[in-house]
């Protein structure tokens, strides 16, 4: 498995060393992640996208950092980290979304900063978290549910919010839409 391959194969791959090496089976993973094993299962065969709000807990689970998950790379650096013109560690997850980590190689971090961009194609389920999460409109305009509640946002608007309610983000207007997101891990 190659460092810094950031493809549905690999993660699964990292999915299951980071779970036999914890000593948890299928079953006890999708326990804890509160979700269907036969899921679970689909995403460490590489079958199914992990979600990222999944590749979080379950790096929480494990002790390990969302980054590894994702690339392969352990950060390795506690002091600062500098991201230039927005072009941090780049995953797409499925098409017309794709997101930029802005400090995904800083060491313990308490808050995970992101650079979404979403094509007006985008339909993303409604997802829940922990910690908490904001996000700022960099271009375009966005939609957020949270909690079942409609919140419209354009460039220069902001939202904080509990990430514990299921929520989502959609491009409006036809047309792709830029944020800045930041999630906490409390």
């Amino acid at each position: 498995m190659k460092e810094n391959d950031t493809s549905i194969k690999a993660i699964s791959e990292r999915l299951v060393e980071l779970r036999t090496f914890s000593d948890y089976t299928t079953k006890e993973m999708a326990d804890l992640l509160k979700i269907e094993e036969s899921v679970y299962v689909r995403y460490e065969e590489g079958t199914d996208e992990v979600p990222i709000n999944i590749i979080y807990k379950i790096a929480s689970l494990l002790e390990t950092e969302p980054s590894y998950i994702l690339n392969g790379l352990m950060p390795d650096n506690d002091e600062a980290v500098q991201v230039y013109d927005g072009k941090g560690l780049s995953i797409k997850r499925y098409e017309g979304y794709a997101f930029s980590s802005l400090a995904a190689n800083f060491k313990n971090k308490v808050m995970n900063p992101m650079l979404v961009t979403m094509s007006p194609t985008d339909s993303p389920e409604l997802v829940v978290h922990g910690g908490q999460e904001f996000n700022y409109v960099l271009e375009g305009e966005l939609r957020v549910i949270v909690g079942g509640k409609d919140y419209y946002l354009r460039a220069g608007d902001s939202l904080y919010f509990n990430p514990a309610l299921p929520h989502a983000q959609l491009p409006m207007n036809n047309k792709p839409a830029k944020f800045l997101t930041v999630i906490t891990e409390l």
